[in-house]
């Protein structure tokens, strides 16, 4: 599909900025009647008692149509998305993009790091016992992920910011040794967590397909009823990913930053502080 003309980008953070947008696609539905029935049930709503096809009316997926769909791509040409990591150079990201995913990659890491003579008590008869008990993680070999959110990837996805790779952190928890917090930590010496902000291009060759934004839609939708009940500037976690199977191009690449404080689920959600490299509290 042609990109629009338009220059917007959607951002699903930015609530208060898309509302109207989504008011004005929807705008026989998502009224100030609504609003102001949403806010009266605001208990209801929260607990789970009253769902928003209960408020509506009606389901939303009937609604969400080609149409609809096609609107969304005309008023946003890109989508904005972020690839977390643990980068030792950032410029390499802006000259070569934002390359595939494979565990044959993380394989040969893992050796370059661990089987290169300074552990000498790791043998490659240990790694390849590792690779085996981590044979679920290669399911998405050969992609690239771009998250909507990044936050939801700091709550609960840190394994990709503090260990740079959660397939190349499962080889070495499934070591057949003891103490493979050792061999962790040496991971977590290495670069620095960090978030790649994409303007991502609102079309179905960037993988980003009518399905992926029917269900956004639906989950903006349901976002709209949550903040009628409480006004907030910003939308709720999300976990919503694009997933290319192609490099994505070093233009579409806006900046990088690196998140602070990052729960780590292989230390029982302890905080880790990426400018000390140390662990704090546990998170909530």
């Amino acid at each position: 599909m042609k990109s629009s003309e338009n220059n917007s980008v959607f951002v699903w953070k930015a609530f208060v900025e898309w509302k109207p947008a989504l008011e004005a696609m929807f705008g026989d539905i998502l009224t100030t009647e609504i609003e102001a029935k949403a806010r009266q049930n605001a208990t209801h709503i929260e607990s789970g008692e009253m769902g928003y096809r209960e408020l509506l009316g009606q389901p939303t997926e009937p609604i969400i149509t080609n149409n609809k769909i096609d609107e969304f791509r005309r008023r946003y040409s890109h989508m904005r998305a972020y690839h977390g990591c643990r980068s030792d150079d950032t410029s390499n990201y802006y000259k070569k993009g934002l390359l595939l995913r494979y565990k044959d990659t993380q394989i040969e890491r893992f050796r370059s790091i661990f089987l290169s003579g300074d552990f000498p008590e790791l043998t490659e008869k240990m790694l390849q016992q590792s690779i085996r008990e981590a044979a679920p993680y290669s399911d998405d070999d050969g992609e690239l992920c771009l998250a909507i959110d990044d936050r939801f990837i700091v709550e609960h996805c840190g394994l990709y910011l503090i260990y740079g790779s959660e397939y190349l952190a499962s080889l070495v928890i499934g070591l057949p040794i003891e103490n493979t917090q050792k061999y962790l930590s040496v991971l977590r010496k290495i670069g620095k967590p960090t978030f790649f902000e994409i303007n991502l291009p609102n079309t179905t060759e960037f993988r980003v397909t009518d399905c992926c934004l029917l269900e956004l839609i639906h989950e903006m939708i349901a976002e709209w009823v949550r903040k009628a009940c409480h006004l907030e500037a910003e939308s709720c976690f999300l976990d919503f990913t694009f997933s290319l199977h192609q490099p994505l191009p070093p233009e579409h690449i806006c900046s990088h930053y690196h998140p602070g404080k990052i729960p780590d689920p292989n230390m029982n959600r302890k905080i880790y502080d990426s400018e000390t490299g140390e662990y704090t509290e546990i998170a909530q």
